[in-house]
């Protein structure tokens, strides 16, 4: 019913409608892949990367990227959903805010990128190219020779975890 409402707005867009509908799908299938193989080459639960939210979380751990940018990604998200539902802010106030949204959700990408592509021995400028193309940067990632390094702050508190399990 839904769809078919949307298929009658589109009218003759719905050729263009169904292609990205499908090409958003595939670019999911080919991101979950990765991000799949990419938890099972850091000694991760593969299944972890299919659970909404706590796949970023364990993400942000594996790489030692701060939970600070999770939090804060979870508090956007969260406010987004409750100015578009209640609609009681000015326009101005929900601009601004979604302005300042944006630009912190790209830096904290960013931070994650290259601290991913560091965790992963790849170059600046293969985090360009996963920043700019991901689905395809992140099969090479996931599936080309590429290993895991854990970052410092990472290891430590794994080798400290462990001596305690030892006592």
């Amino acid at each position: 019913m839904i769809i078919e409402g949307i298929l009658e707005l589109l009218g003759e867009e719905k050729g263009l409608f169904i292609t990205a509908v499908i090409l958003t799908f595939v670019n999911y299938i080919f991101l979950t892949l990765a991000e799949w193989r990419l938890f099972a080459k850091a000694g991760e639960k593969s299944w972890k990367s299919l659970i909404p939210f706590y796949n970023l979380f364990v993400s942000h751990h594996l790489i030692g990227m701060s939970h600070f940018w999770f939090i804060l990604d979870i508090i956007f998200w969260a406010a987004e959903i409750y100015m578009e539902i209640f609609k009681i802010f000015p326009v101005w106030v929900e601009e601004a805010f979604f302005s300042i949204a944006i630009v912190l959700t790209i830096i904290s990408e960013i931070i994650h990128i290259m601290k991913l592509c560091y965790c992963y021995t790849k170059s600046e400028l293969f985090g360009i190219g996963l920043f700019l193309v991901p689905s395809l940067f992140s099969m090479i990632f996931a599936y080309g020779k590429s290993e895991y390094n854990p970052p410092r702050a990472h290891r430590e508190h794994k080798a400290k975890n462990s001596a305690i399990n030892k006592e």
